[in-house]
């Protein structure tokens, strides 16, 4: 499986820039029953934009919308991240949905 995940990752970096691993403190156990221990977080692509909803949602429930469209975790297992793993991938996901790298686009 790990050799997929790399290839996959080797395919989305190659597509949207950058993909960023985050060690989760508190590994999860997937539906397959194996056990993920990082996350491989990156830019969404507009195809994965399509069904995530931005409109009067909190920033944890966006958060992990972009991590469930961009690493393929099911909803369920999106559920199941530690809230301060969540914290902290918060602050990697949130800015990949502003222009740019992350910044505020120059006028």
């Amino acid at each position: 499986m790990e050799t997929t995940a790399n290839n996959a990752a080797n395919v989305v970096r190659q597509q949207t820039g950058e993909v960023i691993p985050f060690r989760l403190a508190y590994p999860i156990k997937l539906k397959d029953g194996t056990t993920l221990e990082v996350l491989n977080l990156r830019r969404p692509v507009g195809r994965e934009m399509r069904n995530i909803e931005v409109t009067g949602r909190k920033p944890f429930d966006l958060t992990l919308q972009v991590v469930q469209a961009t690493c393929g975790l099911t909803h369920d297992e999106a559920d199941l991240l530690d809230g301060g793993d969540v914290n902290e991938i918060m602050e990697v996901v949130l800015p990949f949905l502003e222009t740019g790298r992350g910044g505020k686009q120059s006028s």
